[in-house]
């Protein structure tokens, strides 16, 4: 069973209690299957702000080797003839999507598809990322962006190429993509754009009248946290399955009839909702086709974003 210190180098697909993934403690470029660490520094744009570039052969990168060798997120995009930030969509990323080895298994799957990834931390408010009413096809129940009034959620704003974006259109299943012009989100840096996407899917799992957020997500919220280990166990116990968990995760992954079965189940569970801050977009606008804002480092506005970093 995986709770605290879930190890770095295994993915759900590894394990259904790894889900949503460790997250590393400070945004990164994910880039040839590793993690190079940005120095996050407020009132600095995200072109202008230093990477350690790693020569490591671990996954983990510079954030267990750490590097001397520095560069501009502008300057190791150029470098490595890759697009600008300008050419990019900027898309919310708040699942599995920022476990570092559930990014090396997805890009080997594809190895024709670059697998570079800008990903800085930032936060969200009067949304909470919170246990969908479905299986995710390893067994875990994945997450969703639910509407939840005044909580400030850790999420991550990654920048894909539009190669990247249509591959994951492809392979997000059931999600579809939505647009948040609400300006409630603000990187760790300080800055916001007037459009950003995510994968949006509106139905919660919702048990004993409430909802459940992830004990591994940053977050300020009135809605109780759990981990998917206990999530699963909850599942388990619900379903009335007299095996062990073991028996029961791996009939999950393996069962396909079973997999059905407990599918069905869930939506006794499913709680739709509508969130006002996500909508259908008219089309989807690169970084330069937008605008953009840099809030001062001592703004009100960015600490109370921020909070959930203290």
């Amino acid at each position: 069973m995986y709770k605290e210190n879930k190890p770095i180098d295994v993915s759900p697909y590894d394990h259904p209690d790894i889900y949503p993934g460790p997250r590393p403690a400070s945004s990164f470029i994910y880039f040839e299957g590793k993690a190079h660490r940005i120095i996050e520094k407020k009132g600095v744009s995200i072109e202008d702000l230093k990477v350690e570039v790693s020569d490591s052969s671990s996954l983990a990168g510079s954030f267990q080797e750490p590097s001397d060798y520095t560069l501009s997120i502008g300057d190791f995009l150029h470098e490595n003839e890759l697009l600008p930030l300008e050419e990019r969509v900027p898309l919310v990323a708040y699942g599995s999507n920022i476990c570092l080895a559930q990014l090396r298994y997805k890009f080997n799957l594809n190895k024709n598809l670059n697998d570079f990834v800008l990903n800085l931390r930032a936060s969200m408010i009067d949304s909470d990322i919170v246990y969908g009413s479905f299986l995710a096809p390893y067994g875990s129940l994945p997450a969703i962006i639910a509407p939840v009034k005044n909580a400030v959620t850790e999420i991550w704003l990654t920048f894909v190429d539009p190669e990247q974006l249509e591959h994951m259109n492809r392979t997000e299943g059931g999600y579809v993509l939505r647009e948040h012009r609400g300006q409630k989100l603000i990187t760790a840096n300080g800055e916001r754009f007037d459009s950003v996407y995510a994968y949006y899917y509106p139905h919660a799992l919702q048990m004993d009248d409430q909802w459940f957020r992830f004990k591994d997500i940053r977050g300020e919220s009135n809605i109780p946290a759990k981990w998917q280990a206990d999530m699963l166990d909850l599942m388990k116990n619900r379903f009335q399955f007299h095996g062990t968990r073991e028996e029961f995760i791996h009939q999950l992954r393996w069962n396909t009839a079973f997999f059905k079965e407990v599918q069905h189940w869930l939506h006794q569970f499913d709680a739709y909702f509508d969130h006002p801050d996500w909508s259908e977009p008219d089309y989807i606008r690169k970084v330069g086709e937008m605008k953009r804002s840099l809030l001062k480092k001592d703004a009100e506005e960015l600490q109370k974003l921020l909070s959930i970093y203290k």
